[in-house]
């Protein structure tokens, strides 16, 4: 048997049993008496039981001692995790389908652009990936009011087309004043969001003549303070853009939108 086997083995265990099972051979031969036996099992059991709270007891400070030191690793593992990672343009893709299969609940998506789900490779690599994760169950768009043309022509014939469209909700429509676009989302479903933000402008996208194109990408982690601002961007516009059911603007109208709270 190898030594590691050898060494496994609880050997106080095994001492207590040979030493009952003599007392009990001695026993019944008739060299000691039955009184001497039993005492001596008794005793044999008192050790073994004695063994295992003590045994109990440093597996209790062994976890009290383990749990201190997962709080002080997840402590420094906080302090060492970077607010923001920027993302460029060689792994912008692999980002966000990273962060789309990552998000539970409901997606927010704030200055959405319509006219870039034109091309079916870039719908299929941006706003799919939200749609097909099970673990999504709406996702919310935010738009400018120029953009729904494009969501009538390019994304809702799309939208038709796909198993799971039923989740991207009909746009909300405003004015927005900010180059910035946003995805906010639960990551790991643990009630914390993160965001995937671009800047739609030189030098963080290309200035051609159709819609810009991001050259980075921003991941706003949930311990980020740009992630309350962020919210409150997106809370007050979905309380000030007006909606209906087929995407169109209400009599309420499309209201104004810069990207700053309200009494700021």
């Amino acid at each position: 048997m190898p030594l590691r086997r050898l060494l496994r083995i609880d050997w106080d265990v095994v001492a207590g049993i040979i030493a009952a099972l003599i007392a009990m051979l001695l026993s019944f031969m008739g060299l000691v008496s039955e009184t001497v036996g039993r005492g001596i099992i008794l005793l044999l059991c008192a050790l073994l039981l004695i063994r295992d709270l003590r045994g109990e007891a440093r597996e209790i400070r062994m976890f009290d001692k383990l749990d201190v030191i997962k709080r002080n690793v997840s402590t420094i593992a906080a302090a060492g995790q970077a607010d923001i990672h920027l993302t460029g343009s060689k792994k912008i893709r692999h980002a966000l389908a990273d962060f789309a299969t990552t998000v539970y609940g409901e997606v927010r998506w704030f200055n959405a652009c319509c006219r870039m789900f034109r091309r079916q490779e870039v719908f299929d690599a941006t706003l799919l990936p939200f749609l097909e994760n099970p673990n999504v169950t709406a996702v919310h768009l935010l738009c400018r009011e120029e953009e729904r043309q494009a969501w009538a022509t390019d994304l809702l014939p799309k939208l038709k087309k796909c198993a799971h469209g039923h989740k991207l909700r009909p746009p909300m429509w405003g004015r927005i004043d900010t180059r910035v676009s946003f995805i906010l989302g639960d990551v790991d479903g643990d009630g914390r969001n993160e965001a995937m933000l671009s800047i739609l402008e030189e030098p963080f996208a290309t200035a051609n003549q159709g819609p810009p194109v991001p050259r980075f990408l921003i991941r706003a982690f949930a311990h980020c303070d740009l992630i309350a601002l962020l919210e409150d961007m997106a809370r007050h516009a979905t309380s000030d853009f007006a909606f209906d059911a087929d995407g169109r603007v209400d009599s309420a109208g499309g209201s104004s939108f810069s990207g700053r709270a309200h009494g700021s």
